[in-house]
């Protein structure tokens, strides 16, 4: 036998070592066997409507960890980031409200009606085609994805200082006079403006009137204070008495010097009269209508069933708009704005 291992050892040592691999084999299968039960019944017992598998082993937290899923907010996905818009050299993340990226429309109003925030013509966009814009549905409250709610048909009108009929007017305050007690103001136009005295007829004559009322022939002009002054220029002394006037339409207040030979120029005091409104409906052509203040006028759109018709009343003319009413409703016409600009980044992947 010694014999027999010495001249044959090497095919010995290779039956062994064969040996060694085929029990090492066998060994890897049946734990690969058992772990693959083990999973299976983590997945059944997750899947089942009774309690939840307790995490006996690495692979059932594992399996309990990939079905329960992340808790990802605001549709972020766990590869991409969220969008970011580029606005002004600044990245601006419309989900949370740190400033508005098409004013006056802040970005939530834009998400909770489902609207492109990357779309920079987002304002002047239609997404349903209901005939106006996002801005004008925002403006006028309605909701943009409801066929239903239609904004009112003056949101359509537009107009610029070239669209302004203004008269102008300049007034000298000539003096003071008292009448039974009362101060009575005396003011002269520089233009010819209309006389109530005689039937409106226009001219440049003197007008009298008291604290708290409008000056004949200008209305809008209302007499609100009056501060007696006196000034020494070289050992003179003149009389700077100022009369204080107010813009009813604007609230602006007007100051004028009682005439002398020092006292300025009056300036020009401008009123609006009349606005010439600019609108266009979807589908149809370009139109214009003048407007005076206190006069009505209609707005018409579409045809037969779709006709749509409404009527207004110019109330007030002022530096903050156009002041509308239509069945006791009040809407105010501002020039318009030019909007901001802004410019999408695309989504970025997280390096990993």
């Amino acid at each position: 036998m010694k014999k027999f291992l010495t001249t044959n050892y090497q095919w010995v040592l290779l039956g062994l070592a064969l040996l060694i691999a085929l029990v090492s084999a066998a060994f890897i299968i049946i734990l690969s066997l058992g772990f693959r039960e083990g999973f299976a019944s983590a997945s059944n017992a997750v899947k089942s409507a009774g309690a939840p598998a307790q995490p006996e082993t690495n692979a059932v937290v594992a399996l309990t960890l990939l079905k329960r899923g992340a808790n990802w907010k605001d549709g972020s996905s766990p590869l991409v980031s969220r969008p970011y818009i580029l606005k002004q050299g600044k990245l601006v993340n419309p989900m949370e409200e740190e400033e508005s990226l098409y004013p006056p429309i802040p970005n939530k109003w834009l998400l909770d009606h489902n609207l492109d925030y990357r779309d920079m013509n987002i304002l002047q966009s239609d997404p349903k085609g209901k005939g106006f814009t996002v801005l004008e549905e925002f403006e006028s409250g309605t909701d943009p994805n409801d066929p239903s709610q239609l904004p009112p048909l003056c949101v359509k009108l537009k107009y610029s200082d070239a669209d302004k009929k203004i008269d102008k007017y300049t007034m000298e305050f000539i003096g003071v006079e008292d009448n039974d007690g009362h101060q009575e103001f005396q003011l002269r136009p520089l233009q010819d403006i209309p006389n109530p005295k005689r039937n409106n007829k226009p001219d440049s004559s003197l007008r009298s009137v008291v604290k708290g009322e409008t000056i004949p022939g200008a209305d809008f002009l209302k007499v609100v204070d009056f501060v007696e002054k006196k000034t020494t220029i070289k050992d003179t002394e003149y009389d700077a008495s100022e009369l204080i006037l107010e813009n009813i339409d604007t609230k602006d207040q007007i100051t004028l010097v009682k005439k002398s030979r020092i006292s300025p120029r009056p300036k020009e005091i401008e009123r609006i009269n009349a606005i010439v409104f600019n609108y266009q409906f979807t589908g149809e052509k370009k139109n214009s209508i003048t407007v005076k203040k206190e006069e009505e006028f209609t707005l018409e759109t579409g045809e037969g069933d779709q006709k749509r018709t409404e009527k207004y009343k110019l109330n007030n003319i002022s530096n903050k708009g156009i002041l509308l009413e239509k069945g006791g409703k009040s809407f105010t016409v501002k020039q318009g704005q030019p909007t901001s600009s802004a410019t999408t980044v695309a989504p970025q992947t997280p390096n990993s």
